[in-house]
């Protein structure tokens, strides 16, 4: 497992890596939201990934350098249900035991999702009682911890998106990435700085849930609560090892508020005809709301995923 930040030599490991189990994903343009925003968009579309999202890519990367003795082991995760079903996912691949720690309240899809491959739940009723259970079930059971966005094996599988964009999108002025703890930014940002792209990056967050924002901002970490947003997979708090990197290498952070964010995901699943979770449509809500500093740009999206419980749409 990686014990340094990862360079682009680390995500171009991953990529080969992790080639068996994460797909090459499209991207979608759309002219109804060219019109309307006077820019040149393109919608990088991970919730056709495996498992739905994106987490998947960071997953398989860490469980697939584990070695023989940690694969005996067994892994464990916390996760608001896209890392969790990843993390089982990767895991049943290799025959290797996965516990999910996650809140009860998690959307059925996701629950689904970690059933689907076998991933064994660990549940808490309160995301303020999530780390204490997580690291219980770690120490009772001896497992190797694989932690959603604090950790650099799941930085450098996250980053494996920048290296795709390049190959599908030519000369874009910016990339838009949501902010939960911060892994899928941290590790395209490296990606694309590795790369020499002049694309600026452009973290998105809920307005309900915006401690990086703060701390990018103060420049410096401030204590935090975890706060309810519908973009449930972004509630998470910024990571250690992700704030110094978001810091260092993300150009503005812009947010969204909650009503925003549902009436974006509404008119994308009605315009683009596909199924994103409000976490993904945070990007275009961001995007929206400060449109003025973006006017004219060809502008990357990132999408996600997908696992949306059908029966309770926010609308």
């Amino acid at each position: 497992m990686l014990d340094h930040r990862p360079n682009l030599n680390d995500i171009l490991d991953a990529q080969e890596r992790i080639s068996s189990i994460a797909k090459v994903t499209p991207v979608l343009t759309s002219e109804f939201f060219n019109d309307m925003l006077g820019m040149d968009l393109y919608f990088k579309c991970e919730n056709f990934q495996t498992t739905g999202s994106f987490k998947i890519r960071g997953a398989s990367n860490a469980i697939f350098g584990l070695n023989e003795e940690e694969k005996s082991r067994g892994v464990a995760c916390q996760s608001s249900g896209n890392h969790g079903g990843a993390i089982a996912c990767a895991a049943n691949s290799k025959n290797i035991h996965a516990d999910i720690v996650m809140i009860r309240s998690v959307s059925k899809a996701k629950i689904e999702n970690v059933k689907r491959y076998n991933g064994n739940m660990v549940f808490c009723d309160k995301m303020s009682e999530r780390d204490a259970l997580y690291a219980k079930t770690i120490e009772d059971n001896n497992r190797v911890a694989i932690h959603p966005y604090d950790n650099y094996d799941v930085i450098a599988g996250q980053g494996t998106i920048g290296l795709e964009i390049l190959e599908q999108v030519s000369g874009f002025d910016g990339v838009l990435v949501p902010i939960g703890g911060g892994g899928l930014i941290s590790g395209i940002s490296i990606a694309l700085k590795g790369k020499s792209s002049r694309a600026k990056i452009i973290g998105c967050e809920p307005l309900n849930v915006d401690d990086t924002y703060q701390m990018y901002n103060a420049q410096k970490r401030i204590p935090m609560e975890h706060r309810p947003s519908i973009a449930d997979g972004l509630m998470a708090i910024v990571g250690q090892l992700t704030l110094p990197i978001i810091q260092e290498n993300v150009d503005d952070i812009i947010l969204a508020t909650e009503d925003e964010i549902i009436k974006t995901t509404k008119l994308m699943w009605e315009q683009m005809k596909i199924v994103i979770e409000p976490s993904c449509a945070l990007t275009l809500a961001a995007l929206i709301a400060n449109k003025e500093k973006f006017q004219g740009q060809k502008l990357v999206l990132i999408i996600t995923g997908g696992n949306v419980d059908l029966t309770s749409l926010p609308w």
